[in-house]
């Protein structure tokens, strides 16, 4: 049985067919009912819009069933440890979906489990929100090959699943541009969860206006996790990473920018560009429904 915990957990093939699938299915209001009868059960520490929703509304698109389980109305290791949890959700449920505070919670809930588990979202990793950017940059560019993809900011979750689908050689180039103090928090963060990543095919540096490389697209995300205080600090050091206007003017004028969502408009990005002409990030949001139907069809 296989997991989706990060996109490590996929081969460049397996990317690629999800990829083409949801597009092809998209393009063509595909309905499958595949999943009919089968049950999915979302498990939620962090609350959520687009992943509870689009998981929500994929599952019964495919003809199946849902239950949302808040982390308030489970014991989650609290009064029954996380290992009696799984394997009491594995009598009910065909597939797990978990939006984990802790990616260990995320690890050990799949030991357990005798049914597939996708990580909805977690600390170190967002895998489904990698597929539905690249499934929006192949659907506006028409391909991954030779695409300069551009991270602005904190190297977050989704910046970390990036780098993994980078490595998985699918064509792309990767640029991130990030302030040496959050770089260094990044490699620590990994120390401590014992993870390892390669970047050797990234482009890792401290961002300089007049020195850009060639992009096609733009991606950011916020500054501040859920649950995290602002410090005015930080927000003076990250400034000269917001994308606004003056920095979209520097790069190719064909490029899109993209953003994994909720929006900050006075911080990492202006109002002027994440709701202007060059920005896709509903459509990258409505194409988080498209690939979690083909994760769901495959892990079923």
């Amino acid at each position: 049985m296989k997991n989706l915990l990060n996109i490590n957990d996929l081969s460049k093939d397996e990317i690629l067919k999800i990829i083409n699938a949801a597009i092809d299915s998209k393009k063509n209001k595909k309905h499958s009912i595949q999943a009919k009868d089968k049950t999915l059960a979302m498990i939620f520490e962090k609350s959520s819009t687009r992943t509870r929703i689009s998981f929500e509304l994929a599952i019964k698109q495919l003809g199946g069933l849902s239950i949302m389980l808040d982390k308030d109305h489970l014991h989650l290791g609290k009064r029954e440890t996380l290992a009696d949890t799984a394997k009491t959700l594995s009598q009910y449920a065909d597939i797990i979906m978990m939006r984990s505070n802790n990616h260990s919670t995320l690890e050990n809930l799949a030991k357990h489990s005798s049914v597939p588990v996708i990580n909805g979202l977690s600390d170190l990793s967002h895998p489904c929100q990698t597929l539905a950017t690249l499934m929006t940059i192949k659907e506006i560019k028409g391909t991954l090959e030779n695409i300069n993809i551009s991270w602005f900011g904190p190297i977050s979750n989704v910046a970390h699943s990036l780098i993994d689908a980078a490595n998985k050689n699918l064509g792309f180039n990767l640029n991130i541009y990030c302030p040496k103090y959050y770089q260094d928090v990044y490699f620590q963060k990994l120390k401590d969860m014992n993870k390892e990543i390669s970047l050797d095919k990234i482009n890792l540096r401290e961002l300089n206006l007049n020195q850009m490389d060639p992009t096609d697209v733009i991606y950011t995300d916020t500054w501040f996790s859920m649950g995290d205080i602002e410090d005015s600090t930080k927000i003076e050091m990250l400034s000269k990473y917001t994308v606004n206007q003056d920095l979209m003017s520097k790069v190719n004028s064909d490029c899109i920018f993209l953003h994994c969502l909720p929006a900050n408009r006075s911080q990492e990005v202006s109002g002027e560009v994440i709701d202007g002409p060059q920005s896709y990030v509903w459509q990258e949001a409505q194409n988080r429904l498209h690939v979690q139907k083909e994760l769901l069809l495959k892990f079923l």
